[in-house]
């Protein structure tokens, strides 16, 4: 029970720094892939390594012997009078192991105490973009959830949109990536979809921009806000800092752009008028 408590309060605390709340994913047909920018990778402890990771092997009281290797694509490394060793899947313990049994086989070294430590993850990453505070790469160590990576990122802006997509690298390397569309509200508690829902390597995951709305005139703080799925102009004014003591409740408008003609019109609002993309709320001066 005590283990369950724990875990629970573990993913409560990943959501308050996300900012967000319940999530539901859905697996989609595949779609055309978005165009990425390579990133550099990112350093970080892992359950087993692969082809293009950067190894740290340092023997102790040899420094001659350590070295810095990179795990070819056959995965394997060069290591000091044993030659090649085919490392890939296996972990960095495991690897320091069979090097310090090697050289104490061949009579190298009687004791030899030796560390492997990964310098740099390029096999097993996945990366963030959009509108997060740390976009990047990041290493999957042995399990990495679609919720821990948005709290690794620092969590979502306050301009992201609640749609998010993960896309998922082609097995056969040609062709679209399919994807997974993950919808996050910011008014509950993480759902189970949001830790359960595993990232593998390869994955792109980007939260676009939200579309925005604006408010002006005599508000606390007008300007531009994200647009939430069904807001009203009740929870825009609130948002934007509630009506200042000038006022006028009964002369609030919404000027909305015709999206067939580009023609702006403007409505008396009611505080229960739903607010479209680009709308933007004028609340006026009262009179006396």
């Amino acid at each position: 029970m005590h283990g369950h408590s724990k875990k629970r309060l573990s993913l409560v605390a990943l959501w308050l720094c996300l900012g967000s709340g319940m999530v539901a994913a859905q697996t989609l047909p595949p779609t055309a892939t978005l165009p990425v920018k390579a990133l550099p990778g990112a350093g970080g402890a892992v359950s087993s390594v692969g082809p293009g990771d950067v190894l740290q092997i340092t023997i102790y009281g040899q420094p001659d012997l350590s070295s810095q290797v990179t795990v070819s694509a056959d995965g394997g490394i060069t290591v000091p009078f044993l030659g090649v060793l085919t490392v890939a899947q296996e972990s960095p313990g495991v690897i320091a192991r069979r090097i310090e049994a090697g050289l104490r086989k061949g009579g190298y070294l009687s004791d030899p105490t030796v560390s492997v430590e990964v310098a740099q993850v390029n096999s097993r990453v996945v990366s963030i973009l959009g509108e997060v505070q740390r976009p990047g790469r990041y290493a999957i160590e042995s399990r990495l959830s679609l919720l821990e990576l948005l709290a690794l990122a620092g969590g979502l802006k306050n301009t992201a949109d609640e749609h998010i997509t993960v896309m998922h690298p082609d097995a056969q390397a040609s062709g679209p990536r399919a994807e997974t569309r993950v919808v996050v509200s910011s008014r509950a508690a993480p759902s189970p979809e949001a830790s359960a829902l595993a990232l593998h390597s390869g994955d792109i995951v980007y939260v676009p921009a939200a579309p925005l709305f604006f408010t002006y005139g005599e508000v606390g703080k007008p300007g531009a806000y994200p647009l939430e799925q069904g807001m009203n102009v009740m929870r825009a004014l609130a948002l934007a800092g509630g009506l200042t003591p000038r006022a006028a409740d009964g002369r609030i408008s919404i000027r909305r752009t015709d999206p067939k003609t580009g023609q702006m019109a403007s409505t008396k609002a009611k505080l229960t008028d739903e607010i479209h993309p680009g709308d933007v709320i004028y609340v006026d001066e009262r009179w006396f």
